[in-house]
């Protein structure tokens, strides 16, 4: 799945929480949407190559292709909120040991990503 970010015309400061780290009109390649019960979508992109992802407000990008990786999963958590994603970024403590910079983590993340990137 790909998406282009466009700077949306809202003053709405939740939405534009980040966006600064965009570029207007790149195409991005989404490594996960996360659905907040009650409100909300974020799409999880790098925004610097090798940087590090980070989500995002979804109504900041048009999504320009909607093939979806074949590595996805469907979790729902017990919010009722749910997230599109490899099995194993689900797993407890995924990303806090991945943002620690914790080297199984970080090599779990890269070898997910790779298979999101080929099948993009």
């Amino acid at each position: 799945m790909r998406a282009k970010f466009t700077l949306p015309q809202t003053p709405n400061p939740k939405v534009l929480q980040g966006v600064d780290a965009l570029k207007e009109g790149r195409e991005y390649i989404v490594l996960e949407v996360l659905s907040h019960n009650g409100g909300g979508t974020a799409f999880r992109v790098e925004f610097i190559t090798g940087e590090g992802p980070a989500l995002f407000d979804s109504r900041v990008f048009t999504v320009t292709c909607h093939r979806l990786p074949p590595t996805w999963q469907y979790f729902q958590f017990e919010t009722g909120s749910f997230a599109l994603r490899p099995q194993p970024w689900s797993q407890v403590g995924f990303w806090e040991s991945y943002y620690e910079h914790e080297a199984h983590a970080l090599e779990i993340y890269e070898t997910e990503k790779q298979k999101i990137l080929s099948s993009s």
